[in-house]
């Protein structure tokens, strides 16, 4: 499994590449040879070109200094860069927006399991053997004034793509980096590819232990949001279900029935709200975290918001909680008549996550009658929550309502009013309000 192969000397064409990204690469080259550098694109970009898929996420590597030479390129296109000298790695950004990463090719060590490397220079050979798999472990040589490159492939992942299998390059590849666990569920699932029997064996035996405790929250955030992106999610938790790697996230987060419920309706969910509200952007990847934690308890939110070191709005996503997802389906789903003013307070700080959310849990319930229901209330709820009133609380003063508590109260009440449709002007606003001051006094 691990031995190193012969390397593949095949030629593969950038033609299919769009005509900006081949136009940039073609001037990169030209540079790169009046400096005497290799330059070489690598990783993601060269497995997906081979596999015929879209990825114009660019990885350039380069025999000599990478940050010098991404120094230069950002100079002669006027590419804004950001430098990470720890890893001999430069991000450009260019005016046109595209993003394009170079670096020093470069080998790595692991001071201890999780840690982030330390590097330093090396040949391209070893920079392609520090990578995750096999797969994203290839090189076109791009050459100047040609259109298409040498494939460099030391270690078989031309022929591992031909046989659909994900495997690891040395032995050690999960314990030096366990977020590779993560990455090799991705990767399966996405390609619909198998783990190599060894490699299978290895991700059993980390998975086991306790490596994935040591990464640091953002990069466990980032992993586990990175697979929920994924165009089919369901599948993918439930391989990290059967891996138990939920246990990470909190030691009682359980992929019960009814959480799996849950997660298998989010995929009609989402199907609906976009069908209904096309301009809605929804977060997919948090909306699955949301789902996965819709069993647990507040306290077990708390945790797992603390592990993932989760952004603000993500948490408070995270933390709408099945108890306030229960109370609203209850007064959503009666067949009793419930006013828009009632709807409105009943779902104003839900996000649209939450309320996609809301309509995953019904649908897991398969009542049709009631699911039904909460749809209508959804669709009229999100075409009123843009309803304000004509009125503000200058104007409740110039009225004569002197500042205090109470305009929370009546502007309340007028709101109430304006989603009930029993007030359309402004002359019906003051009229309304001229009356409640009356009333008060």
């Amino acid at each position: 499994m691990l031995a190193m192969k012969n390397q593949v000397r095949k030629t593969i064409s950038l033609s299919k590449l769009p005509v900006r990204q081949r136009h940039l690469l073609k001037q990169i080259c030209r540079l790169a040879d009046e400096r005497g550098l290799s330059v070489y694109l690598v990783g993601g970009v060269v497995r997906d070109l081979l596999l015929k898929r879209k990825n114009w996420d660019f990885d350039l590597t380069v025999e000599g200094d990478g940050i010098a030479f991404a120094r230069l390129v950002a100079d002669r296109h006027g590419a804004r860069l950001v430098v990470f000298e720890r890893f001999a790695t430069a991000q450009l950004v260019f005016q046109d927006g595209l993003k394009m990463d170079i670096a020093t090719t470069r080998r790595e060590s692991y001071a201890q399991p999780a840690a982030l490397p330390d590097v330093e220079p090396a040949s391209l050979k070893e920079d392609l053997y520090r990578r995750d798999f096999t797969i994203n472990a290839m090189a076109i040589q791009l050459l100047n004034g040609a259109q298409s490159g040498r494939l460099i492939d030391f270690y078989g992942g031309e022929r591992d793509l031909r046989e659909r299998r994900i495997r690891v390059l040395h032995e050690r590849s999960f314990q030096d980096d366990p977020t590779r666990i993560f990455r090799a569920i991705r990767f399966e699932q996405r390609f619909g590819f198998r783990l190599e029997r060894d490699t299978g064996r290895l991700l059993a035996q980390a998975a086991s232990a306790n490596l994935i405790q040591q990464l640091s929250g953002p990069r466990l955030r980032n992993e586990i949001l990175l697979l929920f992106a994924e165009r089919d999610p369901v599948r993918t938790i439930g391989r990290l279900a059967r891996l138990e790697l939920f246990r990470f996230l909190h030691r009682r987060l359980y992929y019960r029935k009814n959480v799996k419920r849950v997660v298998i309706a989010i995929p009609k969910a989402l199907a609906w709200w976009a069908r209904r509200f096309p301009d809605s952007a929804i977060d997919r990847p948090i909306l699955y975290v949301m789902a996965l934690a819709s069993g647990s308890s507040p306290l077990v939110m708390k945790a797992m918001i603390r592990r993932l070191a989760l952004l603000r709005e993500q948490a408070k996503n995270v933390t709408v909680g099945k108890s306030r997802i229960d109370r609203a389906l209850k007064k959503l789903t009666d067949t009793k008549t419930i006013r828009p003013s009632q709807v409105h307070r009943l779902l104003a700080d839900f996000s649209d996550e939450a309320l996609v959310l809301l309509l995953a849990e019904q649908i897991s319930r398969q009542q049709q009658v009631r699911l039904s229901l909460l749809k209508r209330h959804l669709a009229a709820y999100v075409k009123n929550r843009t309803i304000k009133t004509a009125l503000t609380g200058r104007d409740l003063q110039t009225m004569g309502l002197k500042p205090g508590p109470q305009y929370k109260s009546v502007l309340g009440k007028l709101l109430d009013a304006r989603l009930d449709g029993t007030i359309t002007t402004e002359a019906e606003e003051r009229a309304f309000v001229q009356k409640l001051i009356g009333l008060a006094g």
